[in-house]
């Protein structure tokens, strides 16, 4: 696990600081995520075979997620557990849920509703 520091803005020049915690995957993690999830969604596809008529749209959709997640989560380089910035429109504190790592993060502020867009803080600057 690492803690990164991190930029939260809403589509302006107003910027915040703040933390994340991360915990990144090795290639094999990744490739385990992934096929867990490729499985997952195949078989709800196995089991919509079941289902009379709509089989003919829930089979094919769920082979199609299965494949669409599986490639999401094998690109992804980690998980974020959590972290905490602050809504640069109203100030108000943010907490980072957990999701997958894939910069850059959005949450909503739950005081304005504003997108706020997560990226890490640029050291060189």
């Amino acid at each position: 696990m690492e803690k990164i520091k991190i930029l939260s803005n809403v589509s302006d020049e107003r910027r915040n600081p703040g933390e994340v915690e991360v915990e990144y995957f090795s290639p094999r993690q990744r490739t385990q995520v992934a096929l867990k999830k490729l499985f997952l969604f195949w078989g709800i596809a196995l089991v919509s075979v079941l289902i009379p008529i709509f089989h003919f749209v829930t089979v094919p959709l769920f082979f199609g997620l299965g494949l669409f997640f599986a490639y999401r989560s094998y690109q992804s380089q980690g998980q974020v557990l959590s972290g905490e910035t602050h809504c640069p429109h109203c100030q108000n504190k943010i907490v980072v849920q957990k999701a997958e790592l894939q910069w850059p993060i959005s949450e909503i502020c739950q005081n304005c509703a504003r997108v706020v867009r997560i990226e890490p803080a640029n050291e060189s600057k």
